[in-house]
């Protein structure tokens, strides 16, 4: 803790850019107990200090015979109060802590510091300038300091990592019987924010309820923001339906708390009973859509918010730059980073992280790691980022790379920086530092796997044809298996022919979830493979008996500003007649340069000429279709797909990509796949 200085009068400096005082006067100073607090000869002394400097005492002429002649003394006039010392009208001025110390020295000469007014700025400067020791060191020498005081120190730890000094300073005012006020709730509230201390949080609702202070608009915002934080909805709604005053902050605080779950239908409905809205009520609604899956009512509602004259700020385009991301709208994304330059915003680490996942994930690697190297500060987020950029793009051996330098720069990695690391391994085949990395997260940085790290590890496997190391990863792990990870197992099954492993997984999968159709016709697919038909078909049947089915692939593609979408077989989008025109014209060209399809992607009781009108009509082959119509020659093709790309779109793009010489980029539920002259940056490997 630092220390309270206690330096010598002859080591004093006075920052008063006027005549110099006397040594009459100075051996009066010396001399503090010959004075009580309020009679002080410093305390006759009132008027604006113009300038600093550092002359010191000691170098000061000789004294004058008279005490009145002095004309140090004779340019104030006598100040009726504390608050008029020349002393206090110079700590605001400081320039640095050192100054200040010397202005506390003074303070202590002069018994000025017993003053709880005046402790109080000494106090606040040191919470200003980030010393909190230092400020609780004088705090706890001031005999009696007053609510002010104490909120200046609450204040100071409500903003720090010791929200809990800030509670515990607060049961000690209400020992020494201060009543608290609004802005002492306000920071105690902020306090637990920070750390989102929910016990805490409820021990100081309920002293604002004892002290009647539940009904003051700005402590139910606060309160209201601070069970949002903790994800409390029910206690958020409570507050809100228990408002007498609701103002824009209260909507605004509902609307972001319903948005963090993802429920944009309920955000919706809030913000359409809003008296008033303002850019706050847009970006809370626009995340919920985000949050929520729905990017392309996130986009539409952003372009509403435009037509009412709203300019986005930072958080409102970093929830934009979130959707162009997931729907691999680049142009928009594009827009949205001229839009930043020329509003000249600072790109911080919130801006850049966006932009570089927005380019990342529309698969403009190169421009993502140029702005990744640019921005100065790199927070573990953005370095997560641009590792998991890398690997979704097919570039593991890159994203180790990336990996090993942030571990050089002495970046401490997360859970989710290890995620990335993983999917770099399971997407590039990396199976040996797969496993390497995920032992060297428990060993060497003390980190607890989640489900997504074994999932993540059984993927490695699976995906390289260990499906029975990987069905013990998730056997063995000390969480049962989510649905997620035994579909990506099952899928690995269906790759590689297990029928074995692939019946066990594909009947817990349907029990995990019943109501889902895909994994249905997951495991009836792998039982045609292995010609067991009886009991596809009987899969089939239950499908149907309760209703199900398979979510249908669904491909997006941006042109001129607009994401446009297709679903499997699609005949609703306005050119309808040409897309399939185009298809056709495809189709015949690839056969006349050796393409067959693949039918065996069509594992139902169909014959082959149907089973090859089926293939073409695939979501993004009229996608495809679409580009062609539409977009320049040299323009590269970027689609987005919900779903694993199949087996014969994926060899029908490759030979497209070669006998056009056209450059596709598409990106399905799993990763980038980009195809030039006839080759996919996969590998053959997804």
């Amino acid at each position: 803790m630092t220390k309270i200085p206690k330096l010598p009068l002859n080591r004093l400096r006075l920052h008063l850019h006027l005549p110099p005082p006397s040594h009459h006067t100075i051996s009066t100073f010396s001399s503090p107990s010959r004075f009580t607090p309020g009679h002080h000869p410093f305390l006759s002394l009132k008027g604006p200090c113009k300038s600093l400097t550092n002359q010191p005492i000691l170098s000061l002429p000789k004294p004058r015979k008279n005490l009145q002649e002095n004309p140090f003394l004779s340019q104030w006039k006598p100040c009726k109060n504390f608050e008029d010392h020349p002393i206090l009208s110079l700590i605001k001025p400081c320039k640095n802590f050192k100054d200040l110390q010397m202005l506390h020295s003074h303070t202590i000469t002069t018994g000025l510091i017993q003053d709880p007014f005046s402790a109080s700025r000494i106090v606040g400067f040191c919470v200003v300038s980030n010393n909190l020791p230092y400020a609780r060191n004088v705090f706890d020498r001031i005999e009696s300091p007053d609510v002010f005081t104490y909120n200046t120190m609450i204040k100071g730890y409500s903003e720090t990592h010791e929200p809990e000094n800030a509670i515990s300073l607060y049961f000690q005012m209400l020992l020494n019987s201060l009543p608290p006020n609004t802005f002492t709730f306000s920071l105690l509230i902020k306090a637990c924010t920070l750390k989102c201390l929910l016990r805490d949080g409820k021990k100081i609702h309920s002293q604002i309820l004892k002290h009647g202070f539940q009904s003051v608009p700005v402590i139910g915002n606060s309160l209201m923001g601070f069970y949002s934080m903790c994800e409390n909805l029910v206690d958020v709604n409570l507050l809100f339906d228990q408002m007498h005053e609701r103002d824009l902050i209260s909507w605004n605080t509902l609307i972001t708390s319903i948005g963090k779950r993802g429920d944009f239908e309920s955000a919706r409905r809030v913000f359409d009973a809003m008296p008033d809205r303002n850019l706050v009520s847009w970006a809370a609604l626009i995340d919920a859509y985000v949050k929520g899956g729905h990017f392309l009512e996130a986009l539409r509602l952003f372009c509403e918010m435009q037509k009412f004259g709203m300019e986005p700020d930072e958080v409102t385009v970093a929830s934009v730059l979130c959707a162009c991301a997931n729907l691999g709208a680049l142009n928009q994304g594009k827009w949205l980073h001229s839009y930043i330059d020329r509003s000249e915003m600072t790109i911080n680490v919130v801006l850049g992280t966006a932009l570089v996942d927005m380019y990342a994930k529309c698969g403009c690697i190169d421009i993502a790691l140029k702005l990744f190297r640019e921005m100065r500060e790199k927070d573990i987020i953005l370095w997560n980022a641009m590792i998991g950029g890398l690997a979704v793009n097919g570039y593991g051996k890159q994203a180790l790379e990336l990996f090993d330098q942030m571990r050089t720069l002495r970046v401490g990695p997360n859970e989710r920086t290890f995620i990335g690391v993983l999917r770099a391994c399971s997407h590039s085949g990396l199976v040996s530092q797969g496993r390497m990395h995920f032992h060297s997260m428990i060993r060497d940085y003390g980190i607890n796997p989640r489900i997504e790290h074994y999932g993540c590890l059984a993927d490695v496997l699976g995906r390289a044809g260990l499906l029975k190391e990987a069905e013990d990863v998730l056997n063995n792990m000390p969480m049962k298996p989510q649905a997620s990870q035994l579909g990506a197992l099952l899928a690995a099954c269906k790759t590689h022919g297990n029928l074995e492993i692939a019946e066990r997984i594909g009947q817990n999968l349907i029990e995990l979830e019943p109501n889902d159709g895909g994994r249905y016709v997951l495991l009836s697919n792998i039982y045609a493979a292995a010609n067991q038909w009886d009991k596809s078909q009987e899969l089939r049947r239950k499908m149907r008996e309760n209703g199900l089915k398979k979510d249908p692939g669904c491909s997006f593609i941006e042109w001129n500003g607009v994401v446009h979408e297709f679903l499997a077989g699609d005949i609703k989008h306005p050119q309808t007649t040409e897309i399939y025109a185009m298809l056709n014209e495809l189709e015949v060209r690839l056969k006349s340069n050796g393409y067959l399809p693949h039918i065996r992607e069509v594992l139902v009781d169909m014959d082959e000429e149907e089973k090859e009108i089926t293939l073409s009509y695939h979501s993004e082959k009229l996608a495809i279709a679409f580009a062609f119509i539409n977009m320049d020659p040299k323009t590269p093709i970027r689609i987005i797909k919900n779903l694993r790309v199949c087996i014969d779109c994926h060899i029908a793009t490759k030979l497209i990509s070669k006998i056009y010489n056209r450059e596709i980029i598409v990106r399905d539920r799993n990763r980038f796949h980009h195809f030039i002259e006839g080759a996919c940056s996969c590998a053959d490997y997804w």
